[in-house]
């Protein structure tokens, strides 16, 4: 079969009257396979398709046995596919070069021969159409199969639950021919809840190889009594989003075989891969992914671009990685040169992530350079985050984000978000949600060691995309709050919820609660507009507590209304100045000096 395929991996051929592909309906052997996929190929190549050419792959929401076999065969002819879903026509790049297989972009030229293209997932930016090749999927496949063929067995069941416009699905399927499996197509839902994957562990007897993304694993864990597969292998996102201590505490005595892997589309698939055990549990969630596959060359870029060398743990850089499992590159030349250098087997791709050695030799992922931003002064890694508050127990699956807020037109500053789950359908839902929000605010607020406004928000279940990771730009559009309730009192309210979300009661001290300067000038921008009187910086930090400046404000309305003046409020702890240079203090504002008889202070 791997012969039929070109990607010539050398492996030990799978008994012909093994199952190779079933969709429920239809059911295949690996020699009724191999017919249909070389009757498919013979007729392509007598369309004129061969090597160069580019065929548009349909790829329906239901898949069947004949879309995996119109993949296997297009592969088999020489030729490369590019997934096309439901209702979406091919870009305009895409478009030019299935019209004429020359125009392939000049600066993958000379074009390692392409076994398909495919979007990035577009999880850590626009999503790019990324050249992938069969020498690489050689180097993939053969690596993977090397360093686990002692721990995925032959003949196991390989479920393949993700759209072909996610690279993870092309691990589905040629994993499974690579390890002599059986490839069996799960319906996936929308939004996926993965019943259809449950049943089918449930009815299979059998090993079960099941691929998910960490984010994934979540929802299948979400569902107490669901079953667990035999052999999991992860990729996609840090491990961290995953229930691994829930994997091993429910799966007891019999844990499944746990593969975690680092990727990328833009590296034909794995880079590292390693096994998930109790013992090595803390480090993989602290980062740890592996060691390097057979043939993949990966280094870690320091200061001016030297390589950092493998017995220094302590430096960090950027992940490159060199050599023939890089893709040939993006379709779109500007994007290309930022991120891919050299050609043939000198091709490098600069990942975007960071990382360290370990000292056994592997890899940790330290986070993605745009995951890493300023935040109290200092850079933060939000994979860090999202760590800390699930090792901690604050919540069982933590989202860390940054967003931009503006004041008067104008960008002001950035928030964290941090966004967990909690079951709202129990009883006692509210007062839980409100413990966790209040939770995990106490908790970002001491990991940060200094003043930045949170946002917490409490969800039912953190939203996912199309390819089952994370979906950041849903958490941003996620409403800030509930309708405000009327009065200065629900005004003040909130406002504060806009901004920081849940956790929080009239009694919070906000400056306490990491609220900084730009958090400060915000809200009182934001409280002047609803309000419809101006409500200064210098007011919110006179009063720290939502309490105080409801009871502020409603006097100053009471007697604005009666047209007399407001009265100025007394409150202990010193006077108005003394306060508010504390409150400043702790909001991380510039507190100017104080003369005092003449002596600067």
């Amino acid at each position: 079969m791997t012969l039929c395929l070109d990607l010539r991996l050398g492996l030990p051929a799978a008994p012909p009257d093994a199952t190779a592909l079933t969709d429920g309906e239809t059911s295949l052997t690996y020699a009724d396979l191999h017919h249909l996929v070389a009757h498919e190929a013979t007729a392509l190549r007598r369309d004129g398709v061969g090597p160069g050419a580019l065929v548009p792959l349909p790829s329906p929401e239901r898949r069947t046995a004949a879309t995996i076999v119109r993949l296997l065969a297009i592969l088999a002819a020489g030729a490369a596919f590019t997934p096309v879903p439901p209702g979406a026509e091919s870009g305009s790049i895409i478009g030019e070069i299935v019209a004429d297989r020359t125009a392939w972009p000049g600066h993958l030229s000379p074009l390692p021969a392409p076994a398909y293209v495919l979007s990035t997932s577009g999880s850590t930016g626009p999503a790019k159409h990324t050249v992938v090749t069969r020498e690489g999927l050689r180097g993939v496949f053969g690596g993977l199969y090397a360093r686990f063929h002692g721990h995925l067995p032959p003949l196991a069941v390989w479920t393949q639950a993700h759209p072909l416009t996610f690279g993870f699905s092309i691990c589905e399927v040629l994993g499974s021919l690579t390890f002599g499996g059986t490839l069996a197509l799960v319906e996936r839902e929308d939004p996926v809840t993965f019943a259809a994957l449950s049943r089918r562990l449930s009815e299979e007897p059998g090993p079960q190889v099941v691929c998910l993304t960490p984010s994934e694993l979540s929802v299948l864990m979400s569902t107490e009594d669901a079953p667990l597969p035999s052999h999991l292998l992860l990729s996609g996102e840090p491990a961290h989003r995953a229930p691994l201590r829930e994997v091993f505490t429910r799966a007891g005595a019999a844990p499944p075989v746990v593969v975690n892997t680092y990727a990328a589309t833009e590296t034909c698939g794995q880079i590292t891969a390693d096994l998930v055990t109790p013992a090595r549990l803390d480090a993989v969630l602290a980062g740890h992914v592996g060691r390097a596959l057979t043939g993949v060359g990966v280094v870690l870029l320091g200061h001016a671009d030297v390589p950092v060398p493998l017995d220094d743990t302590a430096t960090e850089g950027e992940i490159a990685v060199r050599g023939a499992t890089v893709s040939a590159g993006y379709l779109d030349r500007a994007v290309h040169e930022g991120k891919f250098t050299g050609t043939g087997p000198e091709r490098a791709f600069r990942t975007g992530d960071r990382g360290r050695w370990a000292p056994d030799g592997g890899l940790v992922v330290t986070g993605r350079a745009e995951r890493r931003v300023k935040l109290a002064g200092r850079w933060t890694a939000l994979d860090a985050i999202e760590r800390a508050l699930t090792e901690d127990g604050c919540a069982a699956e933590a989202v860390a984000a940054v967003e931009e807020y503006a004041v008067g037109g104008a960008t002001a500053g950035r928030l964290l978000v941090a966004v967990v789950p909690v079951e709202a359908a129990r009883a006692g839902a509210r007062a839980a949600r409100a413990e966790t929000a209040a939770r995990v605010r106490r908790r970002v607020v001491r990991l940060l060691d200094g003043p930045v406004t949170v946002r917490t928000v409490v969800c039912e279940a953190i939203p996912r995309t199309a390819h089952g990771k994370t979906d950041l730009a849903a958490l941003r559009r996620t409403p800030r709050a509930a309708p405000r309730e009327p009065g200065v009192a629900g005004a003040v309210r909130g406002v504060w919820a806009e901004l920081l979300g849940a956790g929080f009661s009239v009694d919070t001290n906000l400056f306490e609660s990491g609220v900084d300067s730009l958090g400060v000038v915000a809200a009182a921008a934001r409280l002047t507009d609803v309000l419809r009187r101006e409500v200064s910086p210098a007011f919110l930090l006179d009063h720290p507590r939502i309490a105080l400046q409801i009871e502020a404000l409603t006097d100053r309305a009471d007697r604005t209304a009666q047209g007399r003046p407001p009265v100025r409020q007394t409150h202990p702890g010193g006077s108005a100045a003394d306060r508010r240079r504390a409150a400043r203090r702790q909001a991380g504002t510039p507190v100017p000096p104080v003369h005092t008889e003449g002596v600067m202070q």
